[in-house]
């Protein structure tokens, strides 16, 4: 069953989808041919990896079949790519082959993808279940031996943000409340506690140079990264998953207000006070991208994040949650990927996948390339993943292998994906 937090994010996908024009998919999906190669590990343990030769036909680089379901995105650090299993394994594996570096068994679930900070991977481990308590797991990240454990017996965990030196992790239940959770600040090289402060269950968390920033049901909480001193709690009524933004003066966010869906909302970051205010039309989602808030939903468009000033306002609607902006175009989702000028809003290009699509959202460019997630109607949801030409939208190829994927990630080359089959692609 996905999370709460996944399931407030594919409604905010569907609604955006709902504002725009629905599309169609293609079958153009690459054939899969593989040739195996063994390797051996650090330890000396023999590892097959399945890896797809370079073809111009083929966007697969390599496979790596690891024998249980993948229910997270991968975490690359450039070298290594750290990958979480139904099973219960966090799996490192070499970016450059997938050869398997090594393997560490948390004997029970793994919760959301891995993070990674220096010479530290950190993961959740435990059942989402009642009375279930989830740990937090530090591994070495070049030999995954045990640096570390945290477990408060407090239920559920989630991972909010990462430092050089401080993990911060927060509470939750199956209550969801506006108070009576737990914000923890760990040190990243052994684990012990720098400070803690009551949030409510929390929709995520973003974390700025002074200020770690969590959402919750019913109120924003703001807290100093350094003392652990509460800067401010504000109350929000409903808001709109994965749509808080901050700049070093405003925190924007979006947020239903009474019978108003989708208003666009900053607050003062000093004090969270109530700056200004948007609801203009419905609004579902945000990208911060230098000194221009960009917001979908019923339209496109960009404000200053301070002022509230709109610069602009596209005719056309789209969903932009963290999308990328690259070379002064803005790729934007929904029923189709649209790419507009920053500068004025013009819109330059647009794709629409062939039936059998429902939304899709721009994840990252790599190159010449803008890749992008997807989902569907049926049964497997998240099935197809797409590249595109970043400048002139013509689809560059569409990758399957028949079973749920989990969304993309990336680094600086290539992209990864993992699949309900086990397998674990490398993308280019």
């Amino acid at each position: 069953m996905p999370s709460p937090h996944r399931r407030r994010f594919l409604r905010a996908c569907t609604a955006a989808v709902g504002l725009g024009t629905a599309g169609c998919l293609g079958s153009e999906v690459p054939a899969e041919t593989t040739t195996e190669t063994e390797t051996r590990t650090e330890t000396g343990t023999e590892t097959t990896a399945r890896t797809q030769p370079t073809q111009p036909d083929s966007p697969v680089v390599w496979r790596q079949t690891l024998g249980s379901e993948i229910t997270t995105p991968p975490t690359s650090t450039g070298d290594r790519l750290y990958v979480g299993t139904k099973s219960g394994s966090l799996e490192s594996l070499n970016t450059t082959d997938g050869s398997k570096q090594w393997s560490y068994d948390a004997d029970t679930e793994l919760r959301g993808s891995p993070a990674h900070v220096g010479e530290t991977v950190f993961v959740i481990v435990g059942k989402n279940e009642l009375f279930e308590n989830h740990g937090v797991v530090a591994l070495n990240a070049e030999t995954g031996t045990v640096e570390w454990t945290f477990s408060p017996e407090a239920w559920w965990l989630e991972i909010l943000g990462v430092t050089e030196d401080v993990l911060y992790v927060g509470t939750e239940d199956d209550a969801i409340e506006e108070a009576g959770q737990t914000l923890y600040a760990l040190s990243v090289a052994d684990g012990t506690e720098h400070w803690s402060g009551e949030i409510g269950d929390p929709s995520g968390g973003l974390l700025t140079t002074e200020t770690i920033y969590v959402p919750a049901y019913g109120r924003l909480y703001a807290y100093d990264t350094a003392t652990g001193e509460q800067r401010w709690t504000a109350a929000v009524e409903d808001y709109s998953y994965q749509t808080v933004a901050a700049t070093d003066e405003t925190v924007c966010f979006v947020a239903d207000e009474g019978d108003t869906r989708g208003t666009l909302i900053a607050l003062d970051s000093e004090t969270g006070e109530e700056t200004w205010s948007r609801d203009d039309w419905v609004a579902t989602s945000t990208t911060l991208h230098g000194d221009t808030l960009y917001v979908g939903g019923q339209h496109i468009a960009a404000f200053d994040p301070e002022s509230g000033e709109k610069q602009w306002q596209a005719a056309e609607s789209g969903f932009v949650p963290r999308v990328p902006v690259q070379d002064d175009v803005l790729f934007a989702g929904g029923g189709t990927v649209r790419a507009f000028d920053t500068e004025g809003g013009t819109l330059s290009w647009t794709w629409t996948p062939n039936e059998g699509v429902e939304g899709v959202v721009p994840s990252v460019t790599i190159g010449d390339s803008l890749y992008v997630d997807s989902w569907g109607r049926d049964d497997p949801r998240n099935r197809f993943k797409f590249a595109l030409d970043v400048t002139t939208g013509e689809k560059q190829w569409a990758f399957e292998d028949g079973a749920q994927l989990t969304d993309l990630s990336a680094d600086s080359d290539q992209v990864y994906v993992g699949s309900a089959k086990g397998a674990v692609y490398s993308l280019q």
